[in-house]
Formats: structure tokens, C-alpha cells, sequence
């Protein structure tokens, strides 16, 4: 069981309910690109098959699952997150680097990671 937080393009609103119901959020980035940044931010993670990340070290256990578009563009990221008191700080650090945000499916709301009061 995992708390999973979908990584994608979203518009600059302050709530989900506020996203247009016409929105289609588009390619986020290149697979190459996109796993190279996160792997900036988490040195630790280890590439597994051609569209995973696995994040495990203290507090940390995040599973980065990329689901493409076509053979070069991602259309999203899955952030599962395994447990891990660090973990969500973790996944804020990495949108925060992308510049994107996440859809948190444990509050069905905006997940930014800028209301979190600890850092990586």
C-alpha cells in the first residue's frame, strides 16, 4: 500500500476545485531529462527498468513510476510513497525542482510542498 501523489502539468490555482474543467495537462518533459533532474535532488535513487526510480534511505521510501506520452515525453509521474518520515519532503523537494506540482490522492488536493515546515 503506498500514498501516491500524480507528478503532471497543472495550472497555477490555489485549489483543485479551481483547476478549469477544460484543462488537459500536457507532457511534463523528456524521459532523459526529467530522471536526470530528480536524480539532482536525490543522488540516492536508483534508476530501475527505463521508467522507474527507487528513493530508499533514512525516512525515505519513494517509488518514482514515469508514464509516457510517446517514446520521449513523459505525461506524468506516480510518486508512490512506501513510508518514510522524510518521504513527503522528499517529493516536495523533487516538484519543487521540476517546477511542477502534484495531485495528493490522500486529500484529492494540490500537493506543492511549500507548506511543509522541515526540509530535505
Amino acid at each position: 500500500m503506498s500514498w501516491d501523489i500524480f507528478i503532471q502539468d497543472l495550472p497555477d490555482v490555489p485549489s483543485i476545485s479551481e483547476v478549469p474543467a477544460d484543462h488537459k495537462p500536457g507532457p511534463i518533459g523528456k524521459l532523459e531529462e526529467l530522471m536526470a533532474k530528480i536524480l539532482e535532488v536525490v543522488p540516492f535513487g536508483a534508476r530501475q527498468d527505463a521508467d522507474w526510480i527507487f528513493a530508499v534511505a533514512d525516512d525515505i521510501d519513494i517509488s518514482l513510476q514515469f508514464h509516457m506520452q510517446d517514446a520521449e515525453q513523459v505525461r506524468y509521474i506516480v510518486a508512490h510513497i512506501h513510508g518514510g518520515e522524510q518521504s513527503a519532503v522528499c517529493v516536495a523537494a523533487i516538484l519543487r525542482h521540476l517546477g511542477l506540482r502534484g495531485l495528493d490522492t490522500e486529500t484529492s488536493e494540490l500537493f506543492d510542498g511549500y507548506s511543509l515546515d522541515e526540509g530535505l
